[in-house]
């Protein structure tokens, strides 16, 4: 068994989606060769050191789909992070100065859930679920919902993303699966954000896991970074590093040349072949007393 060890860092990569820096190309050639004495490789995420640098409302979950007055419309949160105070502020203004809606929104200190409520409505209004579901997630949601006023069945969650999915077409192993169909089976290795935004997450693998590749050749690596969801990370353009080490898994050929076929002895002979290896095994006396002096 061979290893290799890959060392990624995002600045030197072909990024596929701008800014986002989550969908990358490594031109590195010839990393393992095709060789039909290739068994198969196995690929694991050695460490990872990626900073927290996307924000809690981003171009993913920035969009609250919404009929009013028999007008489909939407308002859009301005992107970056929010605590419970400032995210009602920022929905209550966008209503207000871009829609010209009078849109009170209470959070319940008891209940952790909000409660919308259109002053001097002309008709109900409806949140759509299925055109925004990401925001709507976030606030509380879990259907469409049409009033004068309404209440979130579920605790607004601010937590934002949990976990980092880093996938790869060019390293995805037979033993990687998803209960999400946007992941599908690509996933090398599920980060947990464990630090608080603009902080740099340092991933270690503590752990034996090796997936056994697709592929049993290696030619240039593709990266994405996904959250649990299987949305593209916004890094907002703050690089990041991975290592990987892949294990090279060879096929045992033995020649007819190579193989040790012990002779046709007689009985005699081996007594004599006995004998001269209990020899070898006890050693010479002679030798043995004169290392002592």
């Amino acid at each position: 068994m061979e290893s290799r060890l890959i060392v990624l860092n995002s600045e030197n990569a072909q990024k596929l989606n701008g800014d986002y820096n989550s969908n990358l190309f490594f031109n590195i050639p010839n990393i393992v060769d095709e060789n039909k004495d290739i068994s198969h490789l196995e690929c694991s995420l050695e460490d990872a050191t990626i900073p927290v640098s996307w924000y809690l409302i981003n171009d993913s979950n920035n969009t609250l789909h919404y009929n009013y007055n028999s007008i489909n419309d939407s308002i859009v949160l301005t992107n970056g992070n929010y605590n419970g105070t400032s995210i009602i502020t920022e929905i209550q203004n966008r209503f207000s100065l871009d829609k010209s809606i009078s849109m009170t929104v209470v959070l319940s200190q008891v209940t952790g859930k909000l409660d919308f409520r259109v002053a001097n409505a002309i008709t109900q209004i409806t949140f759509f679920y299925n055109l925004s579901t990401n925001l709507m997630r976030l606030l509380g949601f879990n259907e469409t919902v049409s009033g004068f006023a309404f209440t979130t069945p579920n605790p607004m969650n601010l937590l934002g993303i949990q976990k980092i999915q880093i996938c790869s077409n060019s390293l995805a192993t037979l033993s990687s699966f998803s209960s999400s169909p946007r992941l599908s089976g690509g996933v090398i290795q599920s980060v947990p954000v464990d630090v608080p935004s603009f902080h740099q997450i340092t991933y270690i693998n503590k752990g034996t896991h090796y997936g056994r590749m697709k592929s049993r050749f290696l030619n240039n690596i593709d990266i994405q970074l996904f959250d649990e969801f299987g949305n593209f990370l916004e890094m907002n353009g703050i690089e990041f590093t991975l290592t990987f080490v892949i294990r090279i898994f060879r096929n045992y050929r033995v020649s007819h040349d190579t193989i040790n076929v012990p002779p046709n002895l007689s009985k005699e002979d081996k007594k004599d072949l006995e004998k001269a290896q209990e020899k070898d095994e006890d050693g010479d006396d002679e030798l043995d007393l004169l290392l002592q002096k």
